[in-house]
């Protein structure tokens, strides 16, 4: 058996582990599919592309609030919070439902229900990554535990964009928010149950600063890196999602997603068995160049496989960085110290689709090669930093 292997049979030796994982995972499949489901049941209600991109921008300005819900998390623990917020959510996803059933088209209404939806997500993933401390506590485990978790979540969003493609295929795009919904609830039950959801290991003493952990030195750098990261994945994603809606054919975004989470699990189990013998800059700097020749294409299977290209540089950035807030955060903070690492993100994310969008409707074609643009230097910046 080889030192990987060894390493993962050691990693789930306890059953509760295997569980937890395993059923949080199928809560978080819901954050794979939940995009293009969204956008597109938008874009059906409204008849705006446009529209349905503001959207999906003011759902993913919501993550502003996940470092507060990482912060109840820390504090009064996950058995308390999760519930409450999972079950606001999932009754929010409801009302997003009824407006599609009814046919509501005023953008107004679709953005005044994805406010509360983005600041109502749950925290399913920084939960997971939370136990994960608690579980590897007292070992080395710590660092092969997150490539994991990471790997297995790029498996989430190259399995979700193909089922929420599927769905938008043989029905209307709400259908994906009802699954969303069920996806939910078994992920939060799961991680309520774990044994680790009842020891508050990250809870520590009152913090100095409504900033929390992103006032420690090297925060604000890491945020200020995924936040570049998140600008240039958005540009391109929902690049591609405007091309193929402009082509009569949503469903080849999920395919085109796909295969990023493809190259995006692939770049990250190959950095969890040899990352000491994988130099980091040449991957980044092979995913940039994926990013920037497949985004600047026109057709859809030679976009897929060069931005599966660009994807094996994405796994591998959200390791570290995970890595790097653990170090920089004190104990009692990590939860919200690896949150503001996705809030950083999504946010951008946000951003970044409300500037497509913006794009699309003036009738702009440059914005994919402007995608891959970003994301090279996203990537380059990250570099940087990591070698600094």
């Amino acid at each position: 058996m080889t030192g990987t292997s060894r390493a993962r049979s050691r990693l789930f030796s306890r059953p509760a582990v295997l569980r937890t994982f395993a059923l949080g995972l199928v809560g978080r499949l819901g954050y794979g599919v939940l995009p293009l489901s969204f956008l597109f049941t938008v874009r059906q209600a409204t008849g705006s592309f446009s529209a349905a991109s503001g959207a999906v921008a003011v759902f993913g300005l919501g993550a502003l609030a996940m470092p507060l819900q990482a912060r109840a998390l820390d504090r009064w623990g996950q058995r308390r919070v999760l519930p409450l917020v999972a079950g606001t959510w999932v009754g929010l996803l409801g009302v997003a439902l009824a407006l599609s059933l009814f046919g509501v088209s005023a953008p107004v209404a679709w953005v005044a229900i994805a406010v509360p939806l983005g600041v109502c997500a749950p925290a399913l993933g920084p939960s997971m990554r939370a136990q994960w401390r608690w579980f590897t506590e007292g070992t080395d485990l710590r660092a092969r535990a997150y490539s994991v978790d990471t790997v297995a979540e790029e498996m989430l969003y190259l399995v979700g964009p193909a089922i929420a493609g599927g769905l938008l295929a043989v029905g209307p795009a709400r259908n994906g928010l009802f699954l969303v919904a069920v996806l939910a609830v078994v992920g939060t039950a799961a991680l309520t149950a774990s044994p680790a959801a009842t020891v508050r290991a990250e809870l520590g003493p009152a913090r100095a600063s409504l900033l929390g952990p992103a006032r420690r030195p090297g925060v604000p750098r890491l945020m200020a890196t995924m936040a570049c990261f998140g600008v240039g994945a958005s540009l391109t994603l929902t690049g591609v999602a405007a091309a193929a809606d402009a082509v009569g054919h949503p469903s080849w975004a999920g395919l085109v997603e796909a295969c990023l989470s493809a190259g995006s699990v692939t770049g990250g189990v190959l950095w969890a068995s040899s990352r000491r013998l994988l130099p980091p800059v040449p991957v980044l700097l092979t995913g940039s160049a994926g990013l920037l020749i497949g985004a600047a294409v026109t057709p859809f299977w030679v976009a897929a496989a060069l931005i599966a290209l660009g994807g094996l540089s994405w796994a591998p950035t959200f390791v570290e960085a995970f890595e790097a807030a653990d170090r920089l955060a004190p104990e009692g903070q990590r939860t919200e110290a690896s949150t503001l690492v996705n809030t950083s993100t999504n946010l951008t994310y946000a951003l970044g689709t409300a500037l497509t969008g913006a794009l699309v409707a003036a009738g702009a074609t440059p914005y994919l090669p402007a995608a891959a643009a970003f994301g090279a230097a996203a990537l380059l910046a990250r570099a940087w930093v990591r070698a600094r």
